[in-house]
């Protein structure tokens, strides 16, 4: 059975610099509109990469499994909820949309819940060279007999050395080592958004007048304010079908797909689409795939599916 997005959700609350108080947040928020109960749920994913006080281990997902009490209890039928974290930059929550989806296609897991989002270590909200908005994000994705599912991930990666992009200056932070780090953006990552993007429509059979007559849309958040623009204009696709975030939230970094998903839904452009895609770059990584609202067989032309309590 295809998979569905159920419900989205993102939180950027000024009370707290935590990222796993905001993904909890944000996780809660997202089953609430599903009205999905967290005991429903078999699997959590945390995509988020700059965490609470440069934690290492435990996996943050974990942290928040327990903060929302989500398969906590072993129980005669029920099968145990399990949790885990998929690092990957930016592009964490797309990759981690593709492992979930592998295990939606099995019988024992029928909803799975996703979350990522960034905070400086210090979970100090007035640091001001902070690269990334402090927010955490989540994304509900269940079974859906009416869904069409997801594509093909295309990803693209550097082939020679990887400079060190992100890191923890012990001699410089002294005793306060868990409250500091340093993270700089190296490329420009039109690129490799651009190659990843270009393989994605060929493999969905998606071309510039599905973007024109608004049955596709690409969502394209930071890493800056003209990115989509810039985006649209190498892939020769309307700048109007390519969406982005509302510049006033900054660079959400690993949340930002979620946020651009959700700017992309109140604004009406996925009203009439029967494809989302989704990408994430950074640097010189990119990650792209396509979610088809609307499974070929019985669906109605131009109209996605909608769920009770669907964001």
């Amino acid at each position: 059975m295809p998979t569905a997005i159920l419900s989205a959700a993102v939180h950027t609350d000024r009370d707290t610099g935590s990222y796993i108080e905001l993904a909890t947040r944000a996780a809660r928020t997202c089953l609430d509109r599903a009205r999905v109960d967290v005991d429903e749920v078999g699997m959590l994913v945390n995509a988020g990469v700059f965490r609470d006080n440069n934690l290492c281990e435990p996996a943050v997902a974990a942290i928040v499994q327990k903060r929302l009490g989500l398969g906590l209890d072993y129980r005669p039928g029920r099968v145990p909820a399990f949790s885990f974290d998929v690092m990957h930059g930016a592009a964490g929550l797309i990759h981690a949309i593709d492992v979930a989806e592998s295990f939606l296609l099995g019988p024992e897991v029928n909803y799975a819940l996703l979350v990522a989002g960034d905070a400086h270590p210090s979970t100090r909200r007035d640091i001001t060279d902070a690269l990334y908005t402090p927010s955490g994000a989540a994304i509900l994705l269940g079974k859906d007999a009416t869904a069409g599912g997801f594509g093909r991930l295309h990803t693209v990666e550097p082939t020679g050395p990887v400079e060190l992009s992100v890191w923890v200056d012990l001699d410089e932070a002294g005793t306060n080592g868990r409250a500091t780090g340093h993270a700089v953006i190296r490329d420009d990552p039109l690129p490799v958004a651009a190659a990843a993007v270009r393989a994605c429509l060929a493999d969905e059979g998606l071309t510039e007048s599905d973007f024109a007559e608004g049955r596709a849309v690409l969502l394209a958040p930071a890493p800056s304010r003209d990115f989509p623009a810039r985006l649209a204009s190498t892939l020769g696709l309307p700048r109007a079908a390519v969406a982005g975030i509302d510049p006033r939230t900054g660079d959400p970094y690993s949340a930002a797909p979620v946020h651009a998903y959700l700017a992309a839904q109140e604004s009406g452009r996925l009203t009439a689409a029967r494809t989302t895609v989704f990408l994430a770059a950074y640097d010189g990584s990119a990650a792209c795939l396509a979610y088809r609202h609307s499974s070929a067989v019985g669906a109605t032309a131009g109209s996605p599916p909608v769920r009770a309590g669907q964001s």
